[in-house]
């Protein structure tokens, strides 16, 4: 068995065999606690702390440290997929119930000839939402065009994609293409191990996943953390060079800057996720 560094609370966590196997619940937890193993982190923002979730918008590309720096937020990481030939949005993104970025607006985007047959399920893949219901603040992972539960509206959301769990949608949202065995289009290297940036929900707390060079994973391995985890939902954001987050540090965990390998690295993004109290 491997040995893991674990920072959650001694209240909080109860290890058994496997540092991501079922963490339990936190209740009355109020601060984000963190959790890793070799190049891997697990980050949970207890829904109970108050803090306040939304995107953050760059008009140009911009470094997530730079965003943290900015915002003075508790943490801050990557989240949806845009084109760095033009800096524009490949992915929806919607600010106090306005929609902020949108991939429609983007020509090269929208002529490319090759996507332009699936543009319907690219269109309509996954997101993280923000949402009201009846004066309460919910989070929810789902397609674009999805509807809202009742007396729910979406106040922010992040596009990116695709869903991991409870079901990874990878040729269903058009990143991965097989004709019979063979694979003709893997769009973000979904596939292959690289450095990834994931989004989950438990009981209405959410999970962050980390993976940078020194722990690789592909999308079904990311499936299985997700599943270990037991979340209710997952989804990916932007990941390889993208993946960045920066983390203010509290009583139990110190300051942390994370990329994909290291400052060499860190690539400029277009859109974020920014948490705060």
């Amino acid at each position: 068995m491997k040995k893991f560094n674990t920072i959650f609370p001694i209240l909080c966590v109860v290890i058994l065999f496997c540092a991501f196997k079922c963490v339990p619940s936190c209740i009355g937890c109020k601060n984000i606690e963190v959790m890793k193993e070799d190049g891997l982190y697990v980050f949970r923002i207890p829904y109970e702390g108050g803090f306040d979730v939304k995107p953050f918008v760059s008009e140009k590309l911009v470094y997530n440290k730079d965003v943290f720096k900015q915002t003075k937020a508790q943490l801050v990481i990557n989240a949806g997929y845009f084109d760095p030939k033009n800096q524009e949005t490949t992915s929806f993104v919607v600010m106090d119930k306005k929609l902020a970025l949108d991939p429609q607006k983007n020509k090269n985007f929208m002529e490319n000839k090759t996507i332009q047959p699936h543009m319907k399920k690219i269109l309509n893949r996954t997101e993280f939402r923000i949402m009201n219901c009846a004066g309460k603040t919910r989070y929810d992972i789902a397609e674009h065009n999805a509807k809202t539960p009742y007396r729910c509206e979406i106040m922010h959301s992040i596009q990116a994609g695709p869903l991991i769990y409870p079901d990874l949608r990878m040729q269903e949202e058009y990143f991965v293409v097989t004709k019979g065995t063979e694979v003709t289009r893997d769009s973000i290297t979904a596939l292959k191990k690289c450095a990834r940036t994931a989004i989950g929900l438990k009981d209405n707390d959410i999970y962050i996943i980390i993976a940078t060079t020194s722990h690789p994973v592909s999308l079904p391995e990311l499936y299985d953390i997700c599943k270990d985890l037991c979340l209710d939902k997952a989804m990916n954001f932007d990941g390889g060079g993208s993946t960045s987050l920066d983390f203010r540090g509290n009583d139990n965990v110190k300051e942390l800057h994370i990329v994909s390998d290291n400052d060499k690295s860190a690539r400029k993004l277009k859109s974020f996720l920014v948490i705060n109290k």
